[in-house]
């Protein structure tokens, strides 16, 4: 079903990461064996961390947002029992319910989970992008004697602005 496509998964280890060009055709490619060996030490770390970061922050924000979801139908359904039934124990259980949603919902306002994976996943797509830049010899890229120290010194800002991690 399209509707848990996007749902968040439960990830207490961090997955392997997919690998920006596949090893297979790498090897495909041989006269770009030196840039691949740079763009190995230099970009791909910095890709890797960002791109997990931004996982993590998306799935924390997503997951956020699936326990206001069913936290509140699960108040509402005890609400309803409350009123049926008129069982004391079912309204403290449905206060307590609404106040964890509360806060829940506090988080969500003042945690900046999605602003992080935001930053994140920008950081990772620009990344992406600088490492078919250097491949193609494209923009200042095209310069041999300035191309790695360009690429080094474009990967620490985009790592430094991927890791801004303030509120708004």
């Amino acid at each position: 079903m399209d509707l848990f496509k996007q749902f968040p998964r439960f990830r207490p280890f961090a997955s392997r990461a997919e690998p920006l060009v596949p090893a297979s055709e790498l090897e495909k490619y041989p006269t770009f064996a030196n840039d691949f060996r740079i763009l190995d030490e230099v970009l791909v770390p910095v890709y890797v961390t960002l791109n997990e970061e931004a996982m993590t922050q998306q799935n924390l924000y997503r997951w956020m947002y699936i326990f206001l979801i069913f936290g509140g139908a699960l108040a509402t359904i005890l609400g309803i029992i409350r009123l049926a039934f008129d069982v004391e124990v079912i309204g403290l259980a449905g206060a307590i319910v609404a106040a964890t949603l509360g806060c829940i919902s506090l988080a969500l306002r003042s945690l900046p989970y999605h602003k992080r994976y935001l930053n994140a996943r920008l950081a990772a797509e620009q990344l992406r992008g600088e490492y078919f830049l250097f491949l193609g010899r494209i923009g200042p890229y095209a310069d041999e004697s300035q191309r790695l120290a360009h690429l080094k010194q474009r990967v620490l800002r985009i790592k430094h602005e991927g890791e801004r991690n303030e509120s708004v």
